[in-house]
């Protein structure tokens, strides 16, 4: 009977040990952490079932039952889940083969812009430099055909001394009839049977075309009336021509007209003391040499 009073502070003591255990189990529960409670004592458990009222053993036992850890199957299924190989979901594993289809390089074409490999093989620097410092070849032009001599053949049969640029500019034409006269150079000339016949050589077809042949035979027939004219008119390259010849004889008459302005004295004097100069392209030689 007088050790009942002293069991009495152990079992209140161990109640409150076992609500406090479960107030910080409830916390660490709405907390979401993992720390385990205080486990109570073995002899406060025994102090409380033997002390404590039906109810409070009640208590205890829940606390206790409460507080112990439960085992972990989750810890003691983990090795064998790490040794079994993981398999991903199939969203994932549909989304893998073309992940691997976008690391993977894609191949792409060699430039058509660039040489094939055999020229690059070839190509090195010493090549590229001893072919930039050897000279470039001179140009060489085809030689001009060799310019046949002049040669005036007279036709005594027809009184003619044979000079066609000479007689060529005298003809009454007008247009391209005169153009086909000017632009003519002739061939030969032969007489016979009193049949005069004209070869000449033209550098353009459409000279004589459109009637324009007929006409210079007409003009050529009105200067030899004695004797049946004929004209053939070949395609080919001219030299001497009235047109050459008078062409010719404008630059003479240029040239001449420079130097005598360039030989004056006057003008020589003018330009020595007044630092005066001659247009260039002013001098143009008198009407009548020019003509």
């Amino acid at each position: 009977m007088q050790q009942a009073p002293a069991a009495r502070p152990t079992a209140a003591a161990a109640i409150v040990e076992a609500r406090i255990a479960a107030l910080e189990a409830a916390r660490a529960g709405s907390r979401g952490q993992n720390v385990a409670p205080k486990r109570p004592t073995a002899m406060s458990n025994q102090a409380a079932a033997n002390a404590a009222p039906p109810a409070a053993q009640e208590l205890a036992s829940a606390s206790a039952s409460a507080s112990a850890p439960a085992p972990a199957p989750a810890q003691a299924q983990a090795p064998a889940l790490q040794e079994a190989p993981k398999q991903a979901p199939p969203w994932e594993q549909a989304a893998a083969p073309a992940q691997q289809q976008a690391a993977q390089p894609r191949f792409e074409p060699e430039s058509q812009d660039e040489p094939p490999s055999w020229v690059m093989e070839f190509s090195d620097d010493s090549a590229v430099s001893g072919e930039s410092s050897a000279p470039p070849p001179a140009a060489t032009r085809a030689p001009a055909a060799p310019r046949p001599e002049y040669v005036i053949t007279p036709v005594p049969a027809i009184g003619w001394d044979g000079n066609w640029p000479a007689l060529a500019a005298t003809l009454p034409l007008r247009g391209v009839s005169q153009q086909l006269a000017l632009q003519t150079e002739m061939a030969s000339c032969e007489y016979d049977g009193n049949l005069a016949t004209f070869r000449l050589r033209v550098p353009i077809d459409t000279l004589r075309a459109s009637g324009n042949s007929e006409k210079l035979a007409a003009a050529l027939q009105a200067c030899f009336p004695d004797a049946k004219v004929a004209v053939e008119i070949d395609i080919g390259q001219v030299f001497y021509t009235a047109g050459a010849e008078a062409q010719a004889y404008r630059e003479e008459c240029q040239r001449v007209a420079e130097d005598t302005v360039a030989n004056d004295p006057f003008v020589k004097d003018v330009i020595r003391d007044l630092g005066a100069f001659v247009v260039p392209g002013s001098v143009r030689p008198a009407s009548a040499a020019a003509a």
